[in-house]
């Protein structure tokens, strides 16, 4: 009884830290996805209860207590200017493709989710090891930072490595990409196995129903002793 009542403690007391960020702080999880023809990243910025209207302040600039269409774009070029993106290397110029907004109401309350999706064109097709580094200095006196990579869609590309610095800014992600000339193969790799494994069993079939027969045969024509029972 005792060390249950010390296991819940030690749950409690652990979650504790994650309801105060949530509400003093400027939460911002990023999730970068890689494919042959680029890098994706969604960018969920969601302030907490006490820091809503210091961030809906910065995006209402001209503070009439209405955010308007062109204050959230200008926002979010603003954040689109603070993260970084590079592939082996070089610099990949990140693009706007999608900017959504909750109401205000909604971010006062805590439950409201800033979400921007970015995109860089750098290709991501051509064979071997490559790097992908990541960081985001969107205000980092609020912020506190999540950041991961999804599993890749497609089989040519494999995530060999991810190494994160101790508060989730920035993120190196290391992956392999399959050469051209075996892609499209591993579709087919199952099905062909099955193929030769019947095309195998077949070439043996007339030889196993030929002893399977001879089997038969001989214990058709083996005698067995017949006792008979009487009643006495």
């Amino acid at each position: 009884m005792k060390r249950l009542a010390l296991c819940l403690l030690y749950v409690c007391a652990g979650r504790l830290p994650v309801a105060a960020h949530v509400l003093d702080q400027y939460l911002q999880v990023a999730q970068i996805a890689i494919a042959p023809s680029g890098a994706h990243i969604e960018l969920r910025l969601i302030p907490g209860v006490q820091v809503a209207e210091r961030v809906c302040a910065l995006i209402d600039a001209d503070g009439d207590g209405q955010i308007t269409t062109a204050e959230e774009q200008a926002y979010a070029r603003r954040a689109l200017q603070d993260v970084a993106l590079e592939v082996d290397g070089r610099r990949a110029p990140l693009a706007l493709t999608g900017v959504q907004f909750p109401s205000r109401r909604e971010m006062n309350e805590g439950i409201g989710a800033i979400r921007l999706d970015l995109a860089a064109g750098a290709a991501l097709d051509a064979a071997g090891e490559h790097q992908l580094y990541f960081r985001n200095d969107h205000l980092p006196e609020l912020g506190v930072y999540l950041v991961n990579a999804l599993v890749p869609t497609t089989s040519d590309i494999k995530i060999s490595g991810q190494a994160r610095d101790p508060l989730q800014r920035e993120m190196r992600l290391s992956f392999h990409v399959a050469p051209a000339d075996t892609r499209g193969l591993r579709p087919w790799t199952g099905m062909l196995t099955l193929c030769l494994c019947l095309a195998l069993f077949f070439s043996r079939w007339k030889h196993l129903r030929q002893y399977s027969r001879r089997c038969f045969r001989r214990l058709s024509k083996r005698t067995y002793p017949v006792k008979i029972f009487c009643r006495r």
